[in-house]
């Protein structure tokens, strides 16, 4: 097992759950033709191995590529062949997130995914309205579980409002 607040253990990716996401079997213009996509994806702690190197630009990049190889490692025992099939990797990391998002932590779906952070009433309602009259959310930031798909609802229900 593992501990998801221990940021220091250096082999978390080998023990932690890796959830495998393939976009190009919804849309298969996410890959190119005759291809396809695969995404590993798993929670892990902003601070890990202190913040991902400490801002040292090498170590961060030795990390990520520590972090992926161990997250396909453990997605082949699911996908024999797996490894033999990668054309291209890459990896993000919560300071990934972060940079491109602003997201407090790096938190992937705009919202902390903290457990010990207890979630708020109607968390899975899409609540776009604010106190400046016609200025709606549209964003992930409309609900709690954020992300694509609160996203979408949300721009969704903006349209609908407007309309």
């Amino acid at each position: 097992g593992y501990d998801i607040y221990n940021s220091e253990d250096g082999d978390f990716f080998s023990k932690t759950s890796v959830s495998l996401y393939s976009p190009s079997m919804v849309n298969p213009k996410h890959a190119p033709e005759g291809k396809s996509s695969l995404m590993l994806q798993t929670m892990v702690p902003y601070r890990w191995m202190k913040n991902w190197g400490g801002g040292d630009k090498k170590v961060y990049g030795q990390l990520k590529e520590k972090a992926m190889n161990a997250m396909i490692d453990s997605a082949s025992r699911l996908v024999p062949g797996l490894k033999e099939c990668i054309e291209y990797k890459d990896a993000a990391t919560p300071l990934t997130y972060e940079r491109f998002t602003h997201n407090t932590d790096g938190a992937s779906s705009a919202w902390s995914w903290n457990p010990k952070k207890k979630f708020y009433k109607n968390t899975m309602s899409v609540n776009i309205d604010t106190p400046v009259k016609n200025l709606y959310i549209g964003s992930c930031w409309a609900m709690q579980i954020g992300g694509v798909p609160g996203a979408l609802a949300a721009a969704y229900q903006c349209a609908k409002k407007i309309k």
